[in-house]
């Protein structure tokens, strides 16, 4: 999955200032699950369809054509290929608000978040010049992304509450979360460490981690933290749904940390293509 020649250009760009700077985001808390080291950054990208395609085509080509190949990648170059893989086709959710005058990608619907991981942001450069993904990966992207509204973010994760990563094919909730422009990022983050599914209080989740999106030099990142919760079935995702929207109402919004309908949810289906250590 990638961008635009311009996106990919400023994602090189933030790749090399990452590895320059060792910019990191600073966590709300020590996770309860330390990440294996080949695992210890993820790109999440999360984006639309291609234009002029239907629903059907767009999963038949991201699970069955572009999925294969990513995989080959990983066989044929595993040093230089993700370490970890999965497609995440959104059934479900919502979008924001846009600010006025604001040209924002997150207004618009999504139909996917993939989820690809690496040791560290070196290896995610390596990973995006190697010549398998450059014959082979790369040009496949445009057959069924909409390049023009696709959002990239690297993130760390932190596991906060549940078990290992189910093997595959569960529910999963992304809860994205924009912080404030008057709110400090220290009482966001401490805020945001504070839901009572962090302290263990699930509500049903198999598994939560939070997302810290990571400084680049293209400026803020489009949200500042994502919600990450597992489930056995789309019921219990529904369910736990208003309850998170409740909890960012009350939590983050009334008190200002967190600005009114720039919060939002996608629903979907995890497939681990690449399951990687564990």
């Amino acid at each position: 999955m990638n961008l635009s020649l311009d996106r990919r250009q400023l994602l090189l760009a933030s790749m090399a200032f990452g590895a320059a700077t060792g910019a990191s985001a600073q966590p709300a808390a020590s996770p309860v699950v330390a990440p294996h080291p080949d695992l210890a950054l993820k790109l999440m990208v999360v984006g639309r369809r291609r234009p002029g395609t239907t629903l059907a085509e767009h999963r038949h080509h991201i699970r069955q054509v572009h999925g294969k190949l990513v995989v080959q990648n990983i066989a044929a170059d595993p040093a230089n290929a993700p370490r970890r893989y999965v497609q995440n086709p959104v059934f479900d959710g919502t979008f924001r608000a846009p600010a006025p005058g604001e040209a924002d990608p997150f207004a618009l619907n999504r139909d996917f978040v993939t989820q690809i991981w690496f040791p560290d942001l070196p290896a995610l450069g390596r990973a995006r010049q190697s010549a398998f993904y450059l014959e082979k990966v790369k040009h496949d992207e445009d057959n069924f992304v909409d390049q023009a509204s696709v959002v990239f973010m690297p993130v760390r994760e932190r596991v906060m509450a549940g078990a290992a990563a189910p093997a595959n094919q569960r529910v999963k909730l992304f809860g994205f979360l924009q912080r404030s422009p008057g709110a400090a990022p220290e009482d966001f983050r401490r805020a945001w460490g504070t839901a009572p599914w962090a302290a263990g209080g699930s509500a049903g989740a198999l598994r939560y981690a939070q997302n810290d999106t990571l400084p680049t030099p293209m400026g803020s990142p489009p949200v500042d933290g994502i919600d990450e919760f597992w489930f056995d079935d789309e019921a219990g995702a529904r369910t736990f749904l208003t309850r998170w929207q409740v909890w960012v109402s009350e939590a983050l919004v009334r008190p200002g940390l967190a600005p009114e309908a720039r919060h939002f949810v996608l629903l979907a289906h995890e497939d681990v293509i690449h399951a990687g250590p564990r």
